[in-house]
């Protein structure tokens, strides 16, 4: 007898074999058997009949960190069919962390992860997987050590080289993440703390990484003019630690780097020809988002917010931010060259009185504030307190098909919890590869798709029995209409669930169903000690 039946639907396993016909039983957690399944009794039987029933959606790059402690539905993802969360990305995750830097955390991560729950006190990665197993959580979740966040307990926000005793101190951190479950080590090296580490500290860190299995996730030093030379240093750490190496959101920013996209994705195919294990992901749309404060020079924003709140105050500072700015640094991803003023889009703030920024670009901002740009930028930073999401209009669909097509490449949402105007990446990111790049502009097969959503994030992390609908296997399942499925969600209205959702599954447990969750919180922590779960 089957805990559950799925009846008359069209599979897409996962693998990227072609869709076909078969029932799926469950038996608890997991599935039991695919084929005919006719005069079988069941406790509960779906009607699939019209439907592909397909493994659930596995984020591989999610920063859900403080939402699941906020929404343990994580309906935000749930509804667009993700079964498993992969947090601790760009350097950012809660934990390893100390109570003595706890605010430079919470200031650090808050425009990215949204508000750390003020009864937070988890400092370690088994604390942190306690407290989501006692509340219980929606999805499965599977962690990464923050770069950052460790950097960030050892040494503040210090635009300085870690002397050996404490990069040995974040070595520690490090080991007691990876002995606690984590599954390697993120950086953001666009972001302070971590721009201000050398390629050595990082290759010294993913030693300790080797040592127990992981790999290496990286937001690259710069996507813009520099796009080649980061990928070159995130290989080169790969190379020299022993360990994989993943690259966050493949892109190259800006129109007059777009031609770089064939250039980067030969470079990755010749590391991976000469038996480098390199991979990467992409989100499916051609704007992005991140804080306002990775605008700035990195010397502006060494020390934290209220260092940056006392240089806004001096001209002399501004003066220089706005040299730099005009003439770059060495290294520096200075986006508001690559892009522009145009291309730069607030789309979130605190303060009432720059409610009336929201949805416009700094150059329309400085024009509405008859004030310079640049000048209207350092304005919302000091007003906001440093802590600004803008959106970044950086990509074109040629170059975001080209990515979308390599079979190397893997999707993650890279959805932040930047409030009420969020990027619809964060609601709509999974059922868009399929409703626009799979129906309507056929970039990609369905089961092309489907693999890059399922199997392909599974073992790159190293879950053996998770995305496929395979007996045996867990039964983290989508059922969804591919004649419908498709993101509503806007940059006006982002919290707008996508359509042809049908149902998700999560450990054999119908988590969502026609639009309604249904309150189950079948997920589990995922492990690097479990690679079997």
């Amino acid at each position: 007898m089957f805990s559950l039946l799925i009846k008359g639907g069209t599979v897409v396993d996962g693998t990227g074999r072609p869709p076909f016909r078969a029932d799926v039983g469950l038996q608890g957690a997991k599935i039991a058997a695919l084929g005919l399944l006719d005069g079988v009794p069941a406790g509960k039987v779906v009607d699939a009949t019209g439907l592909v029933v397909a493994p659930g959606f596995i984020d591989f790059h999610s920063h859900a960190d403080a939402e699941l402690l906020r929404d343990p539905e994580d309906r935000a993802k749930l509804a667009q069919g993700v079964t498993t969360e992969v947090i601790g990305n760009c350097g950012m995750s809660l934990v390893p962390g100390s109570q003595d830097t706890r605010p430079l955390l919470a200031a650090y991560t808050s425009p990215v992860l949204g508000e750390i729950p003020p009864d937070f006190q988890a400092t370690g990665l088994a604390e942190y997987h306690s407290l989501l197993r006692r509340q219980g959580i929606a999805v499965n979740v599977a962690t990464l050590a923050g770069h950052g966040s460790i950097r960030l307990a050892v040494m503040g926000m210090a635009d300085r080289r870690a002397p050996r005793a404490e990069l040995e101190e974040m070595c520690s951190l490090l080991r007691q993440a990876m002995a606690e479950g984590a599954w390697g080590l993120s950086s953001g090296l666009l972001y302070p703390p971590g721009c201000y580490a050398p390629t050595g500290e990082l290759i010294t860190l993913c030693r300790v990484v080797r040592q127990y299995g992981g790999f290496y996730v990286s937001h690259i030093r710069n996507e813009s003019d520099g796009v080649l030379e980061a990928v070159e240093e995130a290989l080169e750490i790969g190379r020299e630690a022993g360990v994989p190496v993943h690259i966050s959101h493949l892109k190259a920013c800006g129109s007059r780097n777009w031609p770089k996209i064939p250039r980067v994705l030969a470079l990755l195919d010749a590391a991976r020809d000469k038996g480098q294990d390199v991979s990467w992901d992409v989100y499916p749309y051609t704007a992005g988002s991140t804080t306002a404060a990775s605008l700035l020079p990195p010397w502006a924003v060494a020390g934290g917010t209220a260092a940056l709140q006392e240089r806004l105050h001096s001209p002399e500072v501004r003066q220089e931010i706005k040299k730099a700015w005009q003439e770059g640094l060495p290294g520096w991803d200075n986006m508001v060259s690559s892009l522009g003023y145009d291309h730069l889009i607030i789309n979130a703030v605190s303060h009432r009185e720059n409610k009336d920024c929201v949805g416009l670009s700094l150059a329309q901002i400085g024009q509405q504030r008859s004030l310079d740009p640049g000048d209207a930028l350092l304005d919302l930073l000091q007003s906001e307190g440093g802590n600004l999401a803008i959106e970044t209009y950086h990509a074109c669909e040629e170059t975001l098909g080209m990515i979308l097509q390599h079979p190397v490449t893997i999707i993650g949402s890279d959805g932040i919890y930047s409030g009420e105007h969020a990027h619809p990446r964060l609601y709509g990111t999974f059922a868009r590869v399929l409703g626009r790049y799979v129906r309507e502009r056929k970039l990609l097969s369905l089961e092309e798709a489907i693999a890059k959503m399922t199997s392909k994030p599974a073992a790159r992390l190293g879950l053996r029995y998770r995305g496929r609908v395979t007996p045996g296997y867990y039964a983290d399942l989508i059922l969804f209409d591919q004649e419908t499925i498709a993101d509503r969600a806007t940059f006006q209205e982002p919290a707008r669930t996508p359509s042809g959702i049908k149902a998700v599954i999560v450990n054999g447990r119908v988590a969502y169903q026609e639009g309604r969750f249904t309150g189950e919180r079948a997920g589990i922590i995922l492990t690097s000690h479990t690679t079997g779960v």
